[in-house]
């Protein structure tokens, strides 16, 4: 982890040095996420995970190297999770309930644009995030330890790709979709992230 924030602090420097426009904003908007589905869980089974609705909202900085190339890095906080309906649950003996995980994250995508045709535009590039908490409710009820250091990642890694449009005033629209490739449980296979992402943006 250490060598991959060593990585985006220097790919930020490199920007830093070779851009002609430096230009600060925020954005926000709306998430739809869900996780990939987790194996080998004993006493659980669920159907397909299902999209959650949340939100993220944060600064940028968006660096504009020539005319048809820029580099975006946010600072976002982005709460996800999913939606799943279990199934059997040995424990709680409970059956058909539905079960919703939410995830608090600060994230921190670094994206490379590049300028289509009058605004429009294409990115790609990587994100890193680290968990700030995360929860889950099963049929309206709250279980407050379900999660924890010991059985929860707290860095996630991802690859975005998107596009957005550009307007003269500043503002901006993008769409995003992140998928995450390390995992989040220290314990069960599978449950990396998905999201898609929304945002509506003003640069300074």
């Amino acid at each position: 982890m250490k060598k991959i924030i060593l990585m985006a602090v220097v790919i930020m420097a490199a920007m830093c040095s070779t851009a002609q426009e430096v230009q600060f904003g925020v954005k926000g908007g709306l998430n739809l996420s869900t996780e990939s589905k987790y194996k080998n869980i004993n006493g659980y089974s669920g159907e397909s995970p299902a999209f959650k609705v949340g939100f993220h909202i944060g600064g940028i900085v968006n660096w504009a190297i020539n005319e048809r190339f820029e580099m975006e890095t946010d600072l976002l906080y982005s709460m996800q999770g999913f939606k799943d309906r279990v199934i059997g649950m040995t424990e709680q003996r409970m059956h058909n309930k539905n079960y919703t995980v939410t995830s608090h994250y600060l994230t921190l995508p670094i994206a490379a644009k590049v300028n289509v045709i009058n605004g429009l535009y294409l990115e790609c590039g990587p994100q890193f995030g680290f968990l700030l908490s995360k929860k889950d409710r099963l049929e309206g009820v709250e279980i407050d330890n379900s999660f924890n250091s010991n059985n929860t990642k707290k860095f996630d890694f991802g690859i975005l790709g998107g596009l957005g449009y550009k307007f003269e005033n500043g503002l901006f629209l993008d769409a995003r979709y992140i998928r995450g490739f390390t995992g989040t449980s220290k314990v069960f296979d599978g449950g990396k992230n998905r999201v898609i992402q929304l945002s509506l943006g003003y640069l300074f």
